[in-house]
């Protein structure tokens, strides 16, 4: 199977988010920061939903609801692709 690079992008954020999983925001689904303030700017990468639907149609993840998603969560296929796309990066940095 082979992702653009910005649903990969977006795959491997999923990934290192508490429960694998991107929240919609202002512009798309993102990540929490990984420290939240009460007050300030958090910079922060903002996937859009066509990134978000290249997941879907490859079938690694699961949206909370169809229709209106808030929540987009990687399933064991997901984590699994993620995995492999980690160890084959870390294969090719070292090369």
């Amino acid at each position: 199977m082979h992702l653009q690079p910005i649903a990969q992008r977006a795959l491997l954020a999923a990934f290192h988010s508490p429960g694998h999983a991107l929240r919609r925001a202002r512009g798309g689904f993102t990540t929490p920061p990984a420290t939240i303030k009460t007050s300030g700017t958090a910079d922060v990468q903002v996937f859009t939903r066509r990134a978000v639907n290249w997941l879907d149609n490859a079938g690694l993840v699961e949206f909370d609801d169809p229709q209106y998603p808030s929540v987009v969560r990687l399933n064991a296929r997901g984590e699994r692709y993620a995995e492999q796309l980690l160890a084959d990066n870390g294969k090719t940095v070292g090369a």
